[in-house]
């Protein structure tokens, strides 16, 4: 099939898992183009090229985590400006965290439908708004909870976009790599954010923070707009495309699909039905629930430390916000040393196998020492919190719970990726829906529990339920690729039924 500007498509299969391409003709597959007989690489991009869309989208999974941090320290200023109560300033964290949650399943799966771009244009410009009316407009109450929840629906696109686009242009043997990349942007959210908002809000006002916000996701947005193409496989295959184009595009706004729809077929228009059904597969709702229980727990860290530090060991607020670095440089580390591990561990299992495909299930081992590091983190935080041990290493504890947890956060992204090739950006949105509100439920009933049980009883449960979702892992190991393959044959099967019979 043949493209608009003349060049010529070579699209892979879809299930496609390597790039099989001869030994002696790397600057061929490079370029996308496959010699007679041999078969394309899984992504006609360039090296240089994927990078720069990794990057892009990497900067563009910056702004909503940083959305939610940059708020806090503004949040008693804003109190006194709205003339409100702390428990209604705190709701309009509750409106933001809880689109966060929910809106991704929106935007994700449409953009395994539709595409890429045109969800992270939409997305990233009804972002840039809200932020600038939040800036810009009068200090009223209501406007600020409606201004909140438009931002959050903004904001909500670019993790499960940036794990669509990752399985896209990324052979699943470097996919966990790649992913560890884009996720640093939403690590690095949390930590800079409350850093930025104190810094902003004391120096100028807390208007600016959303100034701020407008403005560097303007520069993300021009960025996106003449630089990243259309990466969605249905539309654009392997992106053979793009091979030969400069790395400086014309924006559209809606890229034509250019491939044979029976060589990358095109998923089902998304329905709520469609993700309701999605949970009928255990993997699915273990592997997201066992993220849930470690961002839960993450999360009730987050939210005691600074009352902890401030209270036992006269840390002010700015002092607090540096003690969030601990964790914020543990989740950069633990991601792209895990992704690393990760697909060096797919090579090898290729390579003692070399008549076995690798299957997404082996990745799921890899998951058992990243819980086990979580556990020990946050066993050490609450008994270190319990007997007042030194705050230096209260505040290492911290990092070591972040480390693991983001351990596990990439080979799950890894194997979801993996094992739904056709939904990859819903399946990571299905998974943010899970995380988000545990986090939400962890902040509220952490200092009951802490109360009743004690600090060092209370995260010992929470240790406990980490250990139930290491006894998950193994059984998915030995039943989840059987339960693949029965929901594989089951979608089959819906098709085929679904297919109007000709007579």
């Amino acid at each position: 099939m043949a493209a608009e500007d003349g060049q010529t498509i070579l699209p892979a299969p879809s299930n496609q898992e390597e790039a099989a391409t001869p030994a002696n003709n790397g600057d061929t597959a490079k370029l996308g183009k496959a010699q007679p007989g041999s078969r394309p690489p899984y992504s006609a991009f360039s090296p240089g090229r994927r990078r720069l869309i990794l990057g892009i989208v990497t900067a563009a999974g910056f702004f909503g985590p940083l959305a939610g941090g940059i708020y806090l320290p503004a949040l008693p200023t804003l109190q006194r400006t709205f003339n409100t109560s702390a428990t209604v300033i705190n709701a309009t964290v509750s409106v933001f965290m809880g689109v966060l949650a929910v809106a991704p399943l929106f935007w994700g799966s449409l953009a395994d439908y539709g595409g890429r771009k045109p969800l992270y244009t939409v997305s990233l410009v009804i972002f840039i708004v809200a932020n600038i009316l939040l800036a810009a407009l009068p200090a009223n109450l209501a406007a600020l909870f409606v201004l909140r929840i438009v931002q959050g629906f903004g904001a909500a696109s670019v993790l499960s976009l940036g794990a669509g686009t990752v399985a896209d242009v990324t052979e699943p043997k470097n996919r966990a790599s790649a992913m560890s990349i884009v996720l640093l942007g939403p690590q690095l959210g949390p930590v800079l954010g409350p850093l930025l908002g104190g810094a902003i809000t004391g120096s100028a006002s807390w208007r600016w923070t959303f100034g701020f916000l407008a403005i560097t996701c303007s520069a993300v947005y021009v960025l996106l707009q003449f630089c990243l193409p259309e990466t969605l496989r249905s539309i654009v295959g392997n992106g053979s495309l793009y091979s030969e184009t400069s790395l400086v595009i014309k924006p559209l706004s809606r890229q034509p699909p250019v491939v044979d729809p029976a060589k990358f077929p095109r998923p089902p228009p998304p329905t709520l039905l469609g993700l309701i059904k999605l949970l009928r597969y255990p993997p699915i709702v273990i592997v997201s629930l066992n993220n849930a229980m470690l961002f839960a727990a993450y999360y009730a860290i987050n939210v005691t430390i600074p009352t902890y530090l401030e209270d036992d060991y006269g840390f002010t607020t700015t002092q607090v916000g540096v003690a969030y670095l601990a964790p914020g440089l543990s989740l950069m580390a633990g991601s792209l040393i895990s992704g690393r591990v990760s697909d060096r561990h797919r090579a090898l299992f290729v390579k003692n196998n070399p008549g076995s495909p690798p299957h997404a299930e082996h990745r799921l081992h890899l998951q058992i020492p990243g819980m086990l590091i979580s556990l020990g983190g946050i066993l050490m935080y609450g008994w270190f919190v319990h007997f007042r041990i030194q705050v230096g290493a209260v505040i290492v504890s911290t990092g070591v719970a972040a480390f693991g947890m983001t351990w596990v956060f990439i080979t799950t992204t890894s194997y979801l990726t993996e094992s739904f090739k056709e939904t990859p950006a819903t399946l990571v949105a299905l998974a943010s829906l899970f995380r988000n509100p545990a986090a939400a439920v962890a902040a509220v009933v952490i200092r009951p529990l802490i109360v009743r049980m004690g600090f060092g009883w209370c995260f010992t449960g929470m240790a406990l339920v980490e250990l139930g979702c290491v006894a998950s892992i193994f059984y998915l190991m030995v039943y989840g690729k059987e339960m693949r393959h029965t929901m594989e044959k089951r979608k089959s099967d819906d098709l085929e039924k679904s297919k109007p019979n000709v007579k």
